[in-house]
């Protein structure tokens, strides 16, 4: 399905785009976890602590040995 601006709807990553900043981490690679009832700073689980974005990246499924939510 075309958008708007006549571009083909689709993963940006694919195609001439360079590697996107990570979110959850804003592209520092760290995140802060407050597991265990104190805050620390721990590798982003989305960027592996790159900073910049891997697509398909589940990291529930990783946390729970491969599985996935719908996957049983």
């Amino acid at each position: 399905m075309a958008s708007e601006n006549g571009e083909e709807d689709g993963d940006v990553t694919e195609g001439s785009h360079g590697p996107r900043e990570c979110m959850p981490c804003r592209g520092t690679g760290r995140v802060i976890s407050g597991l265990g009832g104190t805050q620390s700073k721990v590798p982003c689980p989305w960027c592996q602590g790159k900073g910049l974005r891997i697509a398909d990246v589940d990291t529930q499924a990783a946390q729970h040995g491969g599985k996935a939510a719908g996957g049983r």
